[in-house]
């Protein structure tokens, strides 16, 4: 019976650095936006705020990161595009430096194995890139768009390791649903609690045998 199998996308598909700092987000914002450092620095005050204090109560909603962006500029009477809002944000968080993040080879393989044997294939990314970024991302780094749905907290709503966010990716005739994931507290314990299958990738050296149960006949 074909499974959904759900991909964690940071440390699992994505392999990336430390995020960088308020500084750095405040310093794009100031040259994307053409504000000057102190307003800058007001605004990502504000929206670091509201994302860390969501992200501190794991039963807490996300909220929408351009939405937070557009609102804290408008409060502050500064109004943008939302195509310069996603281009601060994109190389606020980094995606313009092309060594920041890289593909883990292993697990796109799992990925394509998984979709060819007839599973679907599903992502679910606690984030702070609104989805039309992060699919910008994924394309960028040649993630294997095998995927039928995703769900990116940063567009708003419950994150891992709310039992809804796994609910939601994981909705439909399943009678078998795998997480596969790095973190023991956001994947793979939340996914066992709602009895699904687990695969936990260790991004430091993921393991292709481990992997290649997700594709084999159960």
């Amino acid at each position: 019976m074909p499974a959904v199998v759900v991909f964690d996308c940071f440390d699992t598909v994505v392999l990336s650095g430390p995020l960088p700092g308020p500084e750095r987000f405040a310093a794009c914002l100031a040259d994307v936006l053409a504000l000057d450092a102190r307003r800058a620095g007001e605004v990502v005050h504000t929206v670091f705020t509201a994302v860390l204090t969501a992200m501190a109560d794991p039963y807490a909603l996300q909220p929408a990161t351009l939405g937070l962006l557009e609102e804290a500029l408008r409060d502050g009477g500064e109004r943008r595009s939302r195509a310069d809002l996603e281009e601060a944000l994109w190389q606020a968080l980094g995606c313009a430096d092309h060594d920041r993040y890289v593909l883990c080879e292993p697990v796109a393989d799992a990925m394509r194995r998984v979709a060819a044997a007839g599973h679907t294939v599903r992502l679910l990314s606690n984030c702070y890139l609104p989805g039309t970024l992060m699919r910008r991302l994924l394309r960028r780094l040649a993630v294997p768009e095998v995927y039928d749905r995703a769900l990116f907290t940063a567009d708003g709503g419950p994150k891992k390791p709310d039992p809804r966010a796994f609910r939601l990716i994981g909705d439909g005739p399943f009678e078998r649903r795998v997480m596969v994931g790095d973190s023991w507290e956001l994947d793979i314990g939340p996914a066992r609690a709602l009895g699904w299958d687990t695969v936990r990738v260790d991004p430091a050296a993921p393991d292709p045998a481990e992997l290649a149960a997700l594709w084999a006949p159960r």
